[in-house]
């Protein structure tokens, strides 16, 4: 059974891997290769959250409002300091996937063939910059992004012709979401780089002592967050809806001093990366939307960001 963590360390550094996994993830299925890693939203076999720091996705089984206003300044979306701001981070980076998936589905109808078994692209959130009332609302499951084509009829192909076919579309999809995260990566990457170094900051290292502890007065038995989302995985595995729900309203009231921490130690880490990486950013700000919106024209998909 698949992990289903649904908070990713370092989506940035490893939007690659989840083009492989999320797109691709019935091509490696297909051909008895595990896709590398998911959380929040696709499929295949998934790895577990946690040491390495990789994205992990869970199957998206939910619906949530969403917005496709896009900030007035794209930096927010793109190097995002606060849980409300990865909302932003979360669109964008589904809407590559979302645009790929739809353009692996056009080449592979043009030319007869089924897509390959694979869950929709979804919202990925983020673990060192939890939205902490985004999950006390709508717990851990992953977040269906709207625009998603029904996957309920992928299935394989029966080798030969037909594999080739599925390889050279997903290519195609690969290319499509690399396009539009080239414009970016290098200068996200940098920043949740630097960001990731509050995790051994002295302050955020002493309010994580007062985690487990505040696990337990809600009577959750988890020492820490790998032992915490253990038991999520179990939740969700196990269908608990009520179980998992309670669980999220634990970790947003139990994470909140931390957050609260790292959220006031970010402000001028943000501050001197963004005055560091000026020139990045600005032309960021004029090619991300011309981007953006030349793939909503091309493939009719529309970007969306999730929202309470």
């Amino acid at each position: 059974m698949p992990r289903r963590n649904p908070l990713s360390r370092a989506a940035a550094l490893t939007a690659p891997l989840l083009v492989a996994a999320g797109v691709l993830a019935g091509l490696t299925a297909c051909s008895g290769t595990t896709g590398p890693d998911e959380s929040t939203g696709s499929s295949g076999t998934t790895a577990a959250p946690a040491q390495d720091g990789r994205a992990q996705r869970p199957s998206p089984t939910v619906t949530v409002p969403v917005t496709s206003a896009m900030p007035a300044d794209v930096a927010d979306m793109v190097l995002p300091t606060t849980g409300v701001q990865t909302r932003w981070t979360q669109g964008l980076d589904a809407f590559g996937r979302l645009a790929a998936d739809t353009a692996v589905r056009g080449c592979l109808t043009e030319r007869k063939t089924p897509a390959p078994p694979h869950e929709p692209p979804a919202f990925v959130r983020f673990s060192d910059i939890p939205d902490l009332p985004f999950i006390a609302r709508n717990g851990f499951n992953g977040v269906i992004v709207p625009g998603a084509a029904d996957s309920s009829k992928d299935r394989p192909a029966e080798g030969g012709a037909g594999q080739e076919v599925q390889e050279r579309c997903m290519q195609t999809g690969m290319a499509v979401d690399q396009g539009l995260r080239s414009l970016y990566l290098k200068v996200q990457g940098q920043w949740f780089q630097e960001e990731s170094s509050l995790r051994n900051h002295p302050r955020v290292v002493a309010a994580l002592r007062g985690f487990g502890p505040c696990l337990a007065g809600h009577k959750v038995e988890a020492r820490d967050e790998n032992a915490f989302f253990a038991l999520v995985d179990q939740r969700l595995q196990a269908g608990d809806t009520a179980g998992e729900h309670a669980l999220a309203g634990a970790y947003a009231v139990c994470m909140k001093p931390v957050e609260d921490v790292r959220s006031e130690l970010r402000k001028p880490l943000a501050a001197r990366f963004r005055a560091d990486h000026r020139e990045e950013i600005a032309a960021l700000n004029t090619a991300l939307p011309a981007k953006i919106h030349e793939l909503e024209r091309r493939y009719s998909v529309r970007i969306s960001f999730p929202a309470l």
